[in-house]
């Protein structure tokens, strides 16, 4: 395996590094049969992450990140932070969990990475505008799915994160909505309400892909949060959901377990008064029916 350093701590610690990397990605490819690795090109351990990352010719991401899978054809290059990676090492067995289930979601986006979903047909207008919500909620349930097994103890699941979205979900679309009545600014409601419904389906897919990984339904993890879901907005679509990221997953990825993830990102507009449908000349566009904020705890 190829593993390049950079930088003092990096350098100085490259041994210890090298074997716990070594080590970690072994036991991860002989847990995954599936998992395929050829396309990863080499790692990088950089103590300056932002300035490796511009190195091949990518704009920096925002926020303190462990590491970032790169392009550098023909393969991939795996980026990570030298300093936090050496801290990490240093610290507590909790640490060590989180960094071996880090690893692990990485090696599956690299397998991913390595292998672009197969270009579907065109399909209409409002498919293609679906498209990336449902792009990312394969992706979030796939690698939550095969990663679930290196969950560290002490994971949540996203389940906090999913419970502030219930809280905070309902009152955000109704008051986009009611900006769109003071200003008729219909594709401003569209781009938003798209970045909010986005953002739901995201998690309950990754929610969803840990539960089914672990073979266990959401009332078996945390029975509070079964309730809360089952008393909130987003129980149909979270069963639904549930049913069809199940079936897709067991079958070849494409348009026939792409459908049903629309008709659900399609039911969560609804739940909100929006009916996004295509124009005769085929623009989507969004109905927009006054509704009361639905009730999301009691």
């Amino acid at each position: 395996m190829n593993i390049e350093f950079d930088g003092p701590v990096s350098s100085a610690n490259a041994t210890l590094i090298r074997q716990v990397i070594e080590a970690l990605i072994q036991r991860i490819v002989a847990r995954d049969g599936d998992l395929d690795l050829s396309a990863l090109d080499r790692i990088v351990v950089a103590d300056d992450l932002a300035t490796a990352e511009a190195r091949f010719g990518v704009t920096p991401a925002a926020g303190e990140h462990l590491s970032r899978i790169v392009d550098s054809s023909p393969g991939f290059t795996l980026l990570v932070n030298g300093v936090k990676l050496w801290s990490i090492l240093e610290g507590d067995s909790a640490e060590i969990a989180r960094l071996i289930h880090h690893l692990h979601k990485e090696c599956w986006r690299l397998h991913d990475a390595a292998r672009p979903a197969t270009a579907a047909e065109a399909g209409t207008p409002l498919a293609r505008a679906l498209a990336p919500i449902v792009a990312v909620m394969w992706q979030e349930y796939r690698i939550n799915r095969r990663t679930a097994w290196s969950l560290p103890a002490d994971s949540d699941l996203l389940l906090n994160h999913l419970a502030a979205l219930l809280e905070a979900l309902p009152g955000g679309m109704q008051e986009e909505i009611t900006l769109y009545f003071a200003d008729q600014d219909l594709d401003g409601l569209f781009a938003k309400s798209t970045g909010r419904i986005a953002h739901l389906m995201q998690a309950v897919a990754h929610v969803q892909g840990y539960l089914d990984g672990m073979e266990q339904p959401l009332k078996a993890v945390s029975a509070e949060m079964a309730e809360r879901v089952s008393k909130s907005f987003l129980s149909p679509i979270w069963m639904t959901t549930a049913q069809h990221l199940a079936a897709g997953h067991a079958i070849e990825p494409g348009e026939l377990a792409d459908v049903p993830l629309r008709r659900d990102v399609h039911a969560a507009f609804a739940t909100f008064g929006l009916m996004i449908r295509e124009s005769e000349d085929g623009d989507v566009w969004v109905d927009v029916e006054p509704l009361t904020p639905p009730d999301t705890l009691h």
